[in-house]
């Protein structure tokens, strides 16, 4: 196999892979600019909260430190606990001073949004972070740029 055959090869998966990004990326663009729109807001009581170390079940590489939010709230007179605190871009971090985003404590309140159709769907985390775009994109122009550049003198 050649090298144009190679580079190629790495062209369809990367474009493939770009696709894919894009489509999770829209639909979390359209999840806060659209869908949470229609949801309401209530308090939520935090039942846990804790700085866990995380290790993948299939992926060995992917460790590090994450946030564990468990909260319940009550809608309709029926209580429901989640932990779900957002649909941005998260990244797994080793330094453990750098995973936490919250600062709660057990039995705080707070305001989380829910789906008035099937309340036991709710988040934490009301908007959109502008870095789900930007660190994706930023490294996919970036690897773009690196691997398929033919301007090189």
């Amino acid at each position: 196999m050649g090298e144009i055959q190679i580079m190629n090869f790495v062209l369809i998966i990367f474009i493939i892979s770009f696709v894919v990004w894009i489509f999770f990326v829209f639909k979390t663009i359209y999840f806060y600019s659209v869908t949470i729109k229609k949801w309401r807001t209530t308090q939520a009581k935090v039942i846990e909260y804790e700085l866990k170390w995380f290790r993948s079940k299939t992926d060995s590489d992917n460790e590090g430190w994450k946030e564990n939010i468990k909260y319940n709230y009550t809608v309709n007179s029926i209580e429901y606990e989640n932990n779900c605190v957002t649909k941005n871009f998260e990244i797994i971090t080793p330094f453990k001073n750098f995973a936490k985003k919250y600062n709660f404590n057990e039995n705080q309140k707070i305001e989380i949004a829910y789906d008035p159709e099937n309340p036991k769907n709710s988040i934490i985390d009301m908007k959109l972070n502008p870095l789900t775009v930007i660190v994706p994109l930023a490294f996919y122009i970036l690897t773009y740029l690196f691997l398929f550049n033919n301007n090189a003198a």
